[in-house]
């Protein structure tokens, strides 16, 4: 089935595709030329929510985050400065969580590229646990949380047996990188050993698939191949059965 009409869409090789579409120049430019391209895996009713590839050339300019917004850099070398004087350095293979209402400059030094999640206009970030994000940083979570390196993080913690295997013991870990209020909004790490089991999406979810292979198979039929830098939206509703040959991480967001 097309990547563009499947139940979830996905796409492979997101680290290297270059079948992109030109967004052009990035607006509020303060220095240089920034340009903007990119391909939609997916966008909600009235284009809330939407996921998916985002490449950007050298060159600086200010943004403001309108809703949470999920990134995993796969490429190239920034930094955003917060107003409040805060720094995100991006380095390739950096979780960025933005929450909706960040305002500042962002300067790009190598070309990035991303894939991420811009949330609904529902919004999270106000009323957000501090205790609950875990941003490495004490009590106090960072304006825009961040992790370097996903794939080679190892204090994950246990998040038990999946609760509806149908053949073999699938067990997951995995680090949360922000939890919104009420959990409503979810992002981190995920990681699940081999087993298969029914799989019932009960929230949007982007998925950026590290490591693994997996098939998930949607109970229309949908066959669907995950491999390592996959990228996958799974819309609320999704129902099927997986089956993961290979443990596998991959980074996410729920809301």
């Amino acid at each position: 089935m097309p990547e563009g009409t499947s139940s979830a869409p996905h796409l492979a090789n997101a680290s290297t595709r270059t079948d992109v579409v030109s967004w052009g120049a990035q607006p509020e430019a303060l220095a240089g030329n920034s340009q903007s391209s990119g391909r939609v895996l997916y966008k909600g009713p009235g284009g809330q929510p939407e996921s998916g590839l985002w490449i950007c050339t050298p060159g600086r300019w200010r943004l403001a985050i309108p809703r949470d917004e999920l990134c995993y850099f796969v490429a190239g070398r920034a930094d955003y400065l917060h107003d409040n004087g805060e720094r995100v350095a991006i380095a390739p293979h950096t979780l960025v969580l933005f929450p909706a209402g960040w305002t500042g400059e962002c300067t790009v030094h190598e070309t990035l590229r991303n894939t991420y999640m811009l949330t609904a206009a529902t919004s999270d970030a106000a009323g957000a646990d501090p205790a609950l994000a875990d941003t490495g940083h004490g009590a106090l979570p960072m304006a825009a949380p961040s992790l370097l390196e996903p794939l080679a993080q190892t204090n994950l913690v246990d998040w038990g047996l999946i609760p509806t295997m149908l053949e073999g013991a699938s067990h997951a870990s995995g680090k949360l990188l922000y939890k919104g209020s009420q959990g409503r909004s979810e992002s981190g790490i995920w990681r699940c050993t081999p087993g298969r089991w029914a799989c019932h999406v009960t929230r949007d979810e982007y998925c950026h698939f590290l490591a693994g292979r997996s098939t998930y198979v949607h109970e229309s039929g949908e066959v669907i191949e995950i491999a390592p830098d996959t990228v996958a939206y799974f819309p609320q509703g999704w129902r099927g059965v997986c089956t993961v040959h290979e443990t596998v991480t991959k980074v996410y967001m729920i809301h």
